[in-house]
């Protein structure tokens, strides 16, 4: 009887045991995520460089900040968190500025349309969304 009664408080640690955990692997969000934060930033630093364009660029930017932000909500833990990253420089001519965000978002307009493509359906809600509105940014800056 004394061998059962030993046993029993055995078999009660190894039920009490978990296997470790494994960070789940990085979902193919991330560099996409990872771009949007730099859109937001760059238009961040173009609003510093160029005051007077806060109010044209302001919504813009904001929609880029909530894009990041949904994305985050739709990735959860699978999301890398971006590294620490130099600060955005924009050129101060009005101009200028505009033509540079204007090529950077006719690239991310692009980047969105093959990320919405190739993304597994029940993303492509969020991700058209967001192609959407990287393709009415380019017409806005236009």
């Amino acid at each position: 009887m004394l061998a059962v009664v030993g046993a029993v408080p055995l078999a009660g640690c190894d039920s009490l045991r978990q296997a470790p955990r494994e960070r789940p692997a990085p979902d193919p969000l991330n560099p996409f995520y990872l771009d949007t934060l730099a859109l937001a930033r760059r238009y961040d630093a173009t609003i510093t460089a160029v005051p007077g364009l806060a109010e044209r660029l302001g919504p813009l930017r904001d929609a880029h900040h909530a894009h990041a932000q949904a994305l985050v909500r739709e990735m959860g833990p699978g999301l890398n968190q971006p590294s620490a990253t130099p600060s955005e420089t924009a050129p101060a001519d009005q101009t200028a500025a505009l033509a540079a965000l204007l090529a950077a978002e006719k690239e991310a307009s692009a980047a969105a349309r093959e990320t919405c493509l190739t993304a597994p359906s029940y993303r492509a809600a969020l991700l058209g969304s967001i192609a959407a509105a990287r393709a009415s940014h380019v017409e806005a800056l236009s």
